[in-house]
């Protein structure tokens, strides 16, 4: 896996948000179970965007026993725009950081951030 395989799935989820004309939170469990939800499949971020994806999972994925689960918990108006502002951050810069980074750029798993 790669940083461009990430860079396209967060992209993807950015792009879903903003063409689809469901109702939000229809759009963003959308693109979390298309597009979100597959970075999570590979090692293909470095240790720090992997922390900090990570830490967007947690902060808007449902609680529950699996924490692969892609259910996201309810969100207020300033909370879609803000994840949405999240992934879009965090979809540029792992675009930047896989244009950038040198050949064999070491990409980490959860056990990593252990």
């Amino acid at each position: 896996m790669s940083l461009e395989y990430a860079a396209h799935h967060l992209s993807a989820a950015v792009c879903s948000l903003a063409t689809s004309e469901r109702p939000l939170q229809d759009r963003l469990q959308s693109s979390w179970d298309d597009h979100v939800q597959m970075v999570w499949m590979k090692p293909c971020l470095t240790r720090d965007l992997l922390r900090e994806f990570r830490d967007l999972w947690q902060r808007y994925t449902a609680a529950s026993d699996d924490p692969m689960a892609t259910r996201l918990r309810s969100l207020s108006d300033d909370e879609f725009v803000r994840v949405a502002e999240e992934l879009l951050s965090l979809a540029t810069r792992t675009s930047v950081v896989g244009a950038t980074a040198p050949p064999g750029e070491k990409l980490a798993k959860l056990a990593d951030l252990e």
